[in-house]
């Protein structure tokens, strides 16, 4: 595999061997000369892919947190209102299109393509692609070599799905309509990258998943090493069928999960969590966690706080509200324990999300006693002293599924996708520039254009014929 220059989906160009390289020091790469480095084996390659195709602890889209409604701003505390991490974060909380131009320091970086989160998720999808060009010839047994390509697969596809829920249209709006771009391989590209459509990409996305599995499910399952696996897999396509309102394949991908071992086990309080404690159970400690993966999705706690309508919503008997506790008696804002930031991977792919999406196609199916079967097994595990709930019409059921998908997931990173395919509702969220200035709401609007997000300014320098999106020409929003 030669060092060239590769011409990039964001009109970069890129080195290739920088490219494969620029989250990994490994020695597993054998310098031939100053020109190429050639990986050989399996080995070599699932090194390359956990350094260039796996995202590490980085999460380029925490930008997601600000934007729905499960936060809100702390105006209970004098010095939050004015302070420069509310004015650094208030573009995206009051949804306005410049956002995009900016990173998580309030920089600009309208001349820096490669630093916006559209671009950090191609360089993966990049990294991922290098191994599927590759792997076929690498060193090792077919057994090896498929699982290196399924994890590769597997994981481009995730990217993808992310980048068209930030950049394209809800699949059940206008599959017809323009989403982001397919890069499936890591050569040169003659022209510049165009947008393909909603129903191309997730095409795309449905496809690898499911070649992934073909290639995997064969495997033994391997759980605890920062790999995606089978179970994990299954989730995540039951997912995306969720998206895609494709309500039987959820349910056959969310069977497999539980047919092949995956668990919905008690999740017991921790000492000190009410308080703030740093206790997390977003990780392989948890019998229902099957990959643990990716960066922080919560910044801002004491400033943009966890909103009360998601704190009120959980019972006083319910394990996970010992996650969401006041930092201090002196303070107004609330912590997320849960999440822990810092030097630990804290996203995960869990066996509860099979169930509850199960639960919710079994809801639109109409079969409202299986789903509330579902949903009555994930509360009885999270619930001291549960008493099941039976609903007489699968609307209530489904009501109830959201409600608790919301608490399940809060700053996980589900919620503004959720809002998306729900139906785009309108939002609002309240903001006070200074202290004693007036507290003004601004208003996301049903279906409002910046349910998907513009384009970052700085992708069109190098590629004049990308086709931006309408939530980019809205102008300042004003609150009133």
């Amino acid at each position: 595999m030669k060092t060239t220059t590769i011409k990039n989906v964001f009109g970069l160009w890129l080195s290739a061997g920088l490219l494969l390289s620029m989250n990994s020091c490994s020695d597993f790469l054998k310098e031939e000369s100053q020109d190429e480095v050639i990986p050989r084996t399996v080995v070599d390659y699932k090194e390359l892919l956990m350094g260039s195709g796996y995202q590490g602890k980085e999460e380029p889209s925490t930008f997601v947190y600000f934007l729905d409604d499960d936060v809100e701003f702390n105006l209970l505390d004098e010095n939050v209102v004015g302070s420069n991490d509310a004015r650094r974060d208030r573009l995206q909380f009051t949804w306005q299109p410049s956002f995009v131009n900016y990173d998580g320091n309030g920089l600009e970086i309208a001349s820096s393509p490669g630093s916006t989160p559209y671009a950090r998720y191609y360089a993966w999808i990049m990294g991922c692609n290098a191994v599927l060009d590759n792997i076929n010839a690498a060193i090792g047994t077919e057994p090896e070599r498929n699982r290196v390509k399924a994890e590769a697969l597997a994981v481009r596809a995730i990217y993808y799905f992310q980048l068209a829920n930030l950049y394209g249209e809800p699949y059940t709006a206008n599959p017809e309509s323009l989403s982001i771009p397919l890069k499936l391989h890591s050569g040169i590209e003659e022209t510049y990258s165009k947008r393909a459509t909603v129903k191309e990409v997730y095409t795309q996305v449905v496809g690898d998943l499911e070649e992934a599995l073909r290639l995997m499910e064969p495997l033994q399952i391997i759980r605890g090493d920062f790999h995606i696996n089978q179970r994990a897999i299954h989730t995540f396509l039951s997912r995306v069928y969720l998206h895609m309102n494709n309500w039987e394949q959820t349910i056959k991908h969310a069977d497999a999960v539980f047919e092949s071992g995956g668990r919905v086990a008690m999740l017991l309080p921790f000492v000190g969590a009410a308080t703030g404690g740093s206790n997390t159970y977003l990780n392989y400690d948890n019998p229902e966690v099957e990959w643990v993966f990716g960066g922080y999705t919560q910044p801002s706690q004491s400033t943009y706080m966890p909103s009360l309508d998601v704190v009120s919503s959980f019972e006083t008997a319910d394990v996970r509200l010992s996650y969401l506790g006041k930092a201090s008696p002196a303070t107004h804002y609330y912590l997320v324990s849960k999440l822990v930031s810092g030097t630990q991977l804290t996203q995960v792919i869990r066996s509860s999300e099979a169930l509850l999406n199960r639960a919710e196609a079994y809801a639109e199916l109409k079969n409202t006693a299986a789903a509330t079967a579902d949903l009555n097994l994930l509360r009885s595990n999270r619930i001291t002293n549960y008493a099941n709930q039976n609903f007489t019409s699968a609307e209530d059921a489904l009501e109830a599924i959201r409600t608790e998908r919301r608490k399940e997931f809060c700053y996980e990173g589900f919620r503004w996708f959720d809002l998306r395919r729900y139906g785009r509702p309108a939002i609002e969220h309240r903001y006070q520039e200074e202290v004693g200035g007036p507290i003004l709401t601004f208003t996301l609007t049903k279906n409002d254009p910046m349910y998907t997000l513009p384009f970052p300014s700085s992708l069109f320098t190098n590629n004049p014929g990308f086709v931006q999106n309408p939530s980019a020409l809205m102008g300042e929003r004003v609150g009133k």
